[in-house]
């Protein structure tokens, strides 16, 4: 087994739980339609709005821009801003909650990171909100601006960023989505694959280096791996 002397983490689904489309999309669109209709923009339907809830492109944003009268970075302004306050106030009301076995990663012997497609403030937030900034030492994520869209995984930048962050040569990037395996694999990482309740039927078209289903299990990975060096 190759020697990994950090760990890099997603956030959702491997931090925190994923909140389900039946909270998130409609408490998405409750703020989204307060937020626009003061600035005078066209209400969007529904079949508008719920991409915007969920994962979109880069040119799906400008043609939904060019729909609804907005331009495509003030449409993204104001999905993240509507996004961060609705994730915020999922976790005030215990809806998006931390594992239970984050706990094996407190005490690592090694630095650890997240790499996450999500905004980097709602990370940051969730981390301090349940007491991980003691162990997790750097975070890359998304800012909230349209061409952040261009640097989500499967593409490598962030997991990269944290990599360098951390002084590091041999992480293991753990993650519950193809995207994030893909990501590794173009980092030149060793990845995991976590599977839990939401993905736990989930087929891979490609082959991460470990499947897990917990983050224990990713602690004896590393205790492991520190053993055969």
């Amino acid at each position: 087994m190759t020697g990994y002397d950090s760990l890099l983490l997603d956030h959702d689904g491997v931090l925190v739980n994923v909140l389900g489309s039946d909270i998130r999309v409609p408490a998405f669109q409750q703020k989204f339609e307060a937020t626009v209709e003061p600035d005078g923009f066209d209400q969007p339907t529904r079949e508008q709005i719920t991409p915007l809830a969920n994962s979109i492109t880069h040119d799906e944003v400008h043609s939904l821009g060019d729909q609804l009268g907005i331009d495509p970075e003030q449409l993204w302004q104001y999905r993240d801003d509507c996004m961060a306050d609705v994730l915020t106030e999922a976790v005030h009301a215990g809806e998006k909650i931390a594992f239970d076995d984050t706990t094996a990663i407190a005490n690592l012997d090694h630095p650890v990171g997240v790499a996450s497609n999500n905004q980097t403030r709602f990370v940051e937030f969730v981390l301090d909100h349940y007491e991980m900034t003691d162990y997790v030492e750097t975070v890359h994520a998304r800012e909230p601006h349209l061409s952040s869209l261009e640097r989500k995984k499967p593409e490598p930048v962030f997991l990269e960023a944290a990599k360098a962050d951390l002084g590091v040569d041999n992480p293991l990037y753990v993650g519950d989505k193809e995207t994030d395996i893909i990501a590794g694999q173009r980092a030149g990482m060793d990845t995991a694959f976590l599977r839990r309740d939401h993905n736990r039927d989930a087929t891979l078209s490609t082959q991460p280096t470990h499947e897990v289903s917990g983050l224990d299990e990713v602690a004896a990975l590393l205790s492991e791996s520190a053993a055969v060096q």
